[in-house]
């Protein structure tokens, strides 16, 4: 009774929030059901706002309201398009409404016109490479293609780029089989045209006489333009585990701290209040433009206004009040807005520090006092100084220990870390960011009066920055600083078969200090790979290359920078291949040992753990071809035979063969042969596999799997995990049973047992 009471006088209170708790869960409904519970919600809100004759109801039942009818909606039609995709060719006119952080691609544009298609539906460009023509906001663009759906994930932990667009209101993809014809310009997108030119000078201007590509740079455009730093860059990695990697995102933080610079300048010029309010909701405004429209950064222009506005109409503003204004007005707009962790890290801190940081103030209230018995005008100034400074550092650890609460659960749900130290690195590293940004900012004003003048504020916020990425790495290396969660491996070893585009290989085997085999390309190792590696926290210190082939080994020089890597397998020394030189190159600057294993070598990882070489090209003479001149490998996990063959074709098979020794495996790990044929039937007979998983490719044509051989393969009972179809496969290994289960639903998984 007491908690029922608590909450009708909260919502007597702040009466905004019982409209956005409906708006919230009218939102969430019709996300997961569309608009078919329209009549039961219409129905379930008229009785209850009659039966229970409350404001709170009324507000509570316009937001359920509201919430799903707007939603619905658009969940509805984006439903009804994905039933276009794949329906032949249309000729479509559209016009550009993103182009990428870049404003090179990729683009997002809105159809205005198409026969028997929706108008104001958005698509994604894909335009073929020969006919990669670069766009600008607002460009209206008439061409002929198809439209087909968006690929899921195919390997674990990969960025979902399915659900990213999904919640840009995005469905399809749209590729033109014509060149694109441009036919002007929307007069609705020019501000955004010439706010992008305003990006590209302010990028230049800012970091002008310094190097381009030096880390000082890259976070001086993080920090003002949100322009992150490559995936790879150790920055990253530092300023993740200290807990501030937000300064690499422009959000409320940034467009409150130009709002706080450019309302003390107006200040300094003793402008009114009324003109120092809007001239700062203006200039934040242009702010959030410049830095491309990011929704975070719309959020804070939003929630900035609404708070400000209490001050032109002579009311004292309320945040918990404002919060919920600005979020019924960001939801009602977009209601993707709520499943985006943007939106949920924003508004969490947000509420976290309106509610907790009371509290937080009484807590450390001893740290800003003096002996209640001590006057305070016998402090001398030094004391002052001193009294003022505490009273500050109380503040800011109580603002600091509630954000943290608010967004220190949502870190772990979304992202698997939690970070303590936040809590003091926030302090100091947040003062910096504040420098670094009114320092490009005067850089801007003064360089375009005096270009000397504005390089010297440049080098003084490189200095600035160098401070901030020591004082990162400082606080990310303090122990128990940062904790990730540890995936569960009930004890079990496992081995991941990527599914790469273009034929390519990666696996990693969860045994011993962790072994990758094969890496894949540079773009596919950092979007493919990489990611599953981080999210497990595996961190390999060996590595195989099975052959010299780019699509196999290219970014093997990669995995030197990122791992400890204590040794190498290699097929031989002599292959020619550029990326395999280099790899070999850099292997030995690094001091990993290189090894080029012979047949029938065994080298011990574990108890009853082993990796035995059937197949070594270095006793092969002559170079050959790189996919036959590769390694052979069996992995013996408790009893189990795993054979990894590589892209080996019939004349390795053939070599295995005539070697006489046993080659039985429980599962083959293939790839495909572009110039020879790949699992013959005599090999198979050989190997009496149970299953098969192999790569499947488009093209070229011999990297495809034959239907001749999949018919063979299931009247031999063998099961194909084709991964075209399946994604990347997860062998799970148990002392009783292997596991195979597949990242792409269709393909259930398949249990073997010893017999």
């Amino acid at each position: 009774m007491c908690v029922s009471k608590s909450i009708l006088k909260y919502f007597s209170i702040f009466p905004l929030w019982s409209l956005l708790s409906g708006l919230l869960v009218g939102v969430y409904l019709a996300d997961q059901f569309g608009m078919g519970s329209w009549g039961t919600m219409l129905l379930f809100c008229l009785s209850l706002s009659f039966v229970v004759r409350k404001r709170f109801i009324y507000m509570l039942s316009s937001g359920l309201l509201l919430g799903h009818l707007t939603h619905g909606t658009v969940i509805e039609s984006q439903h009804e398009c994905l039933k276009q995709a794949d329906i032949g060719e249309k000729i479509i006119r559209a016009v550009v409404i993103d182009t990428g952080k870049l404003e090179s691609g990729p683009y997002i544009i809105k159809v205005l016109e198409a026969k028997n298609f929706p108008t104001g539906t958005r698509l994604l460009l894909s335009q073929p490479k020969r006919q990669d023509v670069i766009l600008k906001h607002g460009d209206i663009i008439s061409t002929k293609g198809r439209f087909k759906n968006i690929g899921s994930i195919r390997n674990p932990y990969e960025f979902d780029r399915k659900e990213w667009l999904y919640r840009q209101g995005v469905t399809l993809i749209f590729t033109p089989s014509e060149k694109l014809k441009l036919s002007g310009t929307s007069w609705q997108y020019l501000p955004f045209r010439t706010m992008a030119k305003w990006r590209q000078h302010i990028r230049s201007a800012i970091t002008l006489s310094l190097e381009q590509e030096s880390k000082q740079a890259q976070l001086i455009r993080a920090v003002v333009l949100g322009e992150r730093p490559p995936r790879d860059s150790a920055m990253i990695h530092d300023f993740r585990e200290s807990g501030t990697l937000h300064v690499f995102a422009v959000s409320g933080l940034h467009v409150g701290m130009v709002g706080a610079i450019i309302s003390l300048v107006l200040w300094f010029f003793r402008l009114p209040r009324w003109a120092v309010i809007l001239g700062t909701i203006l200039c934040m405004s242009v702010y959030a433009g410049i830095t491309g429209m990011n929704a975070p950064a719309v959020r804070a222009v939003i929630m900035a206004t609404v708070f400000l506005s209490g001050f032109l109409v002579q009311r004292k503003p309320v945040l918990v009040n404002s919060l919920a204004a600005s979020a019924i007005i960001v939801l009602l707009f977009d209601g993707h807005q709520l499943f985006t962790t943007g939106f949920q890290l924003s508004y969490g801190v947000l509420l976290a520090i309106a509610l907790a940081t009371g509290m937080w103030t009484r807590v450390f209230k001893p740290l800003g006092e003096i002996d209640s018995f001590f006057p305070r005008p016998l402090l001398n100034s030094k004391q002052e100084f001193l009294l003022e400074k505490r009273r500050w550092l109380r503040g800011s650890l109580a603002v600091s220990m509630a954000a943290w609460m608010g967004s220190a659960p949502l870190m772990w749900l979304h992202f698997g870390i939690v970070t303590p130290i936040a809590i003091i690195a926030g302090i100091p590293l947040m003062l910096i960011v504040f420098l670094i940004l009114a320092l490009a900012m005067l850089s801007l004003a003064v360089g375009a009066l005096w270009q000397p003048a504005g390089d010297s504020i440049n080098s003084l916020n490189s200095r600035l920055a160098t401070t901030t990425y020591t004082l990162a790495a400082a606080f990310a290396d303090i122990p128990s600083g940062h904790h990730y969660r540890k995936p569960n491996n009930n004890g079990k070893h496992h081995i991941i078969v990527f599914d790469l585009p273009y034929g390519g290989g990666a696996q990693f085997l969860d045994v011993g200090g962790g072994i990758l085999l094969d890496c894949g390309h540079d773009d596919t190792f950092r979007r493919h790979v990489l990611p599953t590696l981080g999210a497990l926290r595996a961190r390999p210190d060996s590595l195989i290359i099975s052959h010299a082939d780019v699509k196999h080994c290219g970014a093997m020089s990669q995995c030197l920078k990122f791992y400890d890597v204590k040794q190498s397998l290699i097929p031989r020394t002599d292959l020619r291949s550029p990326s395999y030189k280099k790899f070999v190159k850099n292997a030995l600057a690094h001091k990993s040992q290189l090894i080029t294993p012979s047949a029938g070598q065994i080298f011990q990882i574990e108890p009853e753990i082993f990796l035995e070489t059937l197949h070594a090209p270095r006793e092969i003479d002559g170079s050959g071809r790189a996919d036959d001149t590769g390694l052979v490998l069996r992995l013996h996990c408790h009893g189990w035979r795993i054979l990894f063959t590589g892209d080996a074709g019939y004349a390795t098979e053939d070599q295995l063969l005539s070697s006489g020794i046993d080659l039985s495996a429980d599962i083959i790990v293939m790839g495909r042969n572009r110039d020879d044929f790949t699992g013959s039937q005599s090999f198979l007979q050989a190997v009496q596999p149970n299953a098969i998983i192999s790569t499947n490719a488009t093209f070229p044509q011999m990297e495809s799997i034959p239907k001749t051989w999949k018919k063979h393969l299931k009247l031999s009972n063998i099961d194909l995990f084709d991964q075209q179809l399946t994604g990347a496969v997860i062998i799970t290994i148990d002392k009783g049973s292997l596991t195979l289960s597949t990242t792409l639903e269709g393909t259930p998984p398949l249990m073997i047992t010893r017999e």
